[in-house]
């Protein structure tokens, strides 16, 4: 992700375009989100590209659910954040930043990809692809062949959203107010959704022990 990193930086004029000056650029533990986004928003380049160092990666494996096309996911987020520094001074203070950089990377792809497909859905636009190996985290000890494949067959059966919903959940440790934002849901949406989506894979995979 570092050739994006730079890409990014050179397009806005930084003077961090070097890779050896992108790995000078650590986060630091006191470097939160908000802080990021406060000072990102006044202008503070550094603060930028932490934010974008901070959260390329779990982006782009957010991103490839949606679009197997690498390159297309990347220039999506390469625009989620063109956008974001076009529009610092006007961007208002994120309650949650992780989400609010998942949605707009959702609503990117949604947009890009519906100017060539016909549906105006999203949900029918889009096939939450079901190989983030969800097993890894569910099945324990339990690692036969049999069983995974059981389990990816449970998967397949599940809806986009209840993969969407259970990949935040499990794999990005998001709460419901994060989940909430990037999908656009309510609260008790994201809770009935959720809840609904781990009843299912309890009664339909229980020869696995978990939760």
């Amino acid at each position: 992700m570092d050739k994006l990193i730079i890409a990014i930086e050179k397009e806005l004029g930084s003077n961090a375009t070097a890779k050896e000056d992108l790995d000078s650029f650590t986060v630091d533990a006191v470097d939160s989100d908000e802080s990021l986004w406060l000072n990102f928003r006044a202008g503070d380049h550094k603060a930028y590209t932490l934010l974008l160092r901070k959260h390329a990666n779990v982006l782009f494996s957010y991103g490839c659910k949606f679009s197997k096309d690498e390159d297309f996911v990347k220039d999506c987020i390469q625009d989620v954040f063109f956008e974001l520094w076009n529009r610092r001074e006007k961007i208002s203070q994120a309650a949650n930043v992780k989400a609010y950089l998942f949605k707009s990377l959702r609503l990117r792809i949604f947009r890009e990809q519906s100017k060539w497909n016909n549906s105006s859905s999203f949900e029918d636009s889009f096939l939450f692809e079901d190989d983030f190996n969800i097993e890894s985290h569910l099945i324990q000890e339990q690692t036969s062949k049999e069983i995974r494949q059981k389990l990816q067959t449970i998967l397949t059966g599940l809806t986009q959203r209840q993969k969407e919903i259970l990949y935040l959940h499990f794999f990005e440790d998001m709460d419901h107010d994060g989940i909430g934002r990037t999908m656009g849901l309510n609260r008790q949406s994201v809770y009935n959704l959720l809840y609904r989506s781990i009843t299912t894979l309890r009664k339909k995979a229980e020869f696995i022990n978990f939760f």
